[in-house]
C-alpha cells in the first residue's frame, strides 16, 4: 500500500511543475498585467507565442523566464540576448563481448547507452526593451 503513495505524489509534484511552467499559471500569477495587454498579444501569450514588437513583460508571461541572459554588442547598439535551452536524448546500442568477467558464461551482452544533449531551443533579442529577432531551433 504504500508504494502506491509515493509513485502518486511524485505524479502529482510533476503536474504541479509543470503547471507552473505553463503560460496559464503565469497569467493567473499576474493578471492585471495580462490584462494590459492588447487583445491579439494576450491571445499569442497563451498560446506560448512571442512577435517582433512584444516587450520583455509579453515575453516572459508567454515563454517563463529565460535560462540564460547575455548582452550582444552590434554596430554601436547593446542587445539583451534571452535563451531558452531544451534536452533531447539519443540512445546508442552497444554489443560487448563478456568473456566471462560479469557471468558464467562467454556471451555477447547488449548495452543501451543514452545520452542528454543540451540545446538553445530559442533566442530573442531586445533592443530599447522591445522584441527585435527569435530565433528557433528546430527539434
Amino acid at each position: 500500500m504504500k508504494r502506491f503513495y509515493l509513485p502518486s505524489a511524485l505524479v502529482i509534484l510533476s503536474l504541479a511543475l509543470a503547471a507552473c511552467a505553463s503560460p496559464e499559471r503565469r497569467i493567473a500569477k499576474n493578471p492585471e498585467l495580462f490584462e494590459s495587454f492588447p487583445l491579439e498579444v494576450q491571445e499569442n501569450v497563451r498560446q506560448g507565442i512571442i512577435q517582433i514588437g512584444y516587450d520583455r513583460d509579453m515575453v516572459r508571461m508567454a515563454l517563463g523566464d529565460p535560462d540564460r541572459i547575455s548582452t550582444l554588442r552590434r554596430e554601436g547598439e547593446e542587445l539583451q540576448v534571452w535563451t531558452y535551452t531544451g534536452v533531447y536524448h539519443t540512445t546508442e546500442t552497444y554489443r560487448v563481448r563478456d568473456f566471462g568477467r560479469f557471468s558464467t558464461m562467454d556471451q555477447n551482452i547488449v548495452v543501451d547507452r543514452t545520452r542528454q544533449h543540451p540545446y538553445d531551443r530559442m533566442r530573442v533579442e531586445f533592443e530599447n526593451g522591445k522584441v527585435i529577432a527569435v530565433e528557433q531551433a528546430e527539434r
